[in-house]
This record gives C-alpha cells, structure tokens and sequence, in this order.
C-alpha cells in the first residue's frame, strides 16, 4: 500500500510537471484583421509559436468568390505598410496556413503588420490590413501569456515563466507528504 502511494504521487508530480512544461511553451495571439479600401474582407490572422518558429493561419470574411489574395508580413503598420517581411500563402476560400521561419517573439516587436493584396495583378490594392502587437500588449489565447525575456532585475515573473517550477514545488510537496504519510504508517 505505501508503495502505491508513492508511485501515485510520482506519477502525479510527474503529470503536473509535463502539463506545466508544455503551457510555459505553448503561446498564440490573435491580430484583427481590418477592411482596407472598401473592399469588405475582414478577418483575424492567429499567430502561435511553434519552437523556432510561427504557424500564421488567416480566416477572413468578405472574400470574392474564386478569388485568391496574397497575403506577407509587412515591415511596418497598418495603413502604409513597408517591405515585405516574410511571404504567406495565398488566401483562398477564405482561409491559409503558413508556417514562417521566425520566432513569435520576434514578431511581437510592434514592428510588423499581416497585409492582404486584392490579387497577384493588383498587389499594390490592400484590402486587409493587421498590426501585430507588441509582447505587451499582445492578446494571447493560450493558458499562458507572451512574455518577455526576465532581465533578472529583480521583477517578477509572470505565469508562463513560473508554471514549471512552481510544479516542480507542488510535486516536491507530494513527494514530502507521501513519504512522512509512508513513516507515519510504520
């Protein structure tokens, strides 16, 4: 019996250790996605952190039937946005999935804006237009808010920078308890 009772309070610390591992890396923000000269297409772009890199899928409304627009992070913000950033698929029936090859992170800088074209021929016509947030100010959508890098200086960290440890404590506690329940019983 006490040895069960050890091996379930490993496994639960276990759990909640993983559990708080994969929250602390998961991280997603949603950017409205605005009509741009009257053109009637809106949307949202959800932007999530996949390692090294961003899964950015774009659902809009309003499209032209058999229409295909395409779409890039632009330098900038939304109206006269700059460069193109990083290139995306093309938005078809509404929707597209790219995955780019920069850190979420490094978009929430307030630097970058997701800009529809109105097609290929006419991809100086915006017709969609999003800011993506600063780390900050960002709306996130996950357990975990974006955060920025802890300097150390003494600030608090915020949930997505305490979840791992803070299971780490709550198994160490388990572990304690079950092995003063273990003497207690014998």
């Amino acid at each position: 019996m006490r040895h069960l009772m050890l091996v379930v309070t490993l496994a639960i610390a276990m759990s909640l250790a993983l559990v708080a591992g994969a929250a602390a890396q998961s991280s997603s923000v949603t950017v409205p996605l605005a009509t741009q000269n009257g053109s009637g297409v809106s949307g949202t772009a959800t932007l999530t952190a996949v390692g090294n890199q961003t899964q950015v899928v774009i659902n809009v409304t309003g499209e032209p039937a058999g229409g295909s627009e395409p779409e890039h992070i632009h330098v900038g913000s939304c109206p006269g946005v700059g460069a193109v950033k990083y290139p995306l698929a093309s938005v078809v029936n509404g929707t597209a999935t790219t995955t780019v090859n920069v850190a979420l992170s490094a978009l929430q800088t307030g630097g970058f804006a997701i800009n529809l074209h109105k097609s290929a021929a006419e991809i100086s016509v915006y017709i969609a237009c999003g800011n993506i947030p600063a780390a900050a100010a960002a709306t996130t959508t996950s357990s975990t808010p974006a955060t920025t890098p802890s300097t150390g200086g003494g600030a608090l960290a915020t949930s997505g920078e305490t979840a791992l440890p803070l299971a780490i404590i709550i198994a160490g506690g388990l572990l304690v308890v079950s092995v003063a329940g273990r003497r207690r019983a014998a």
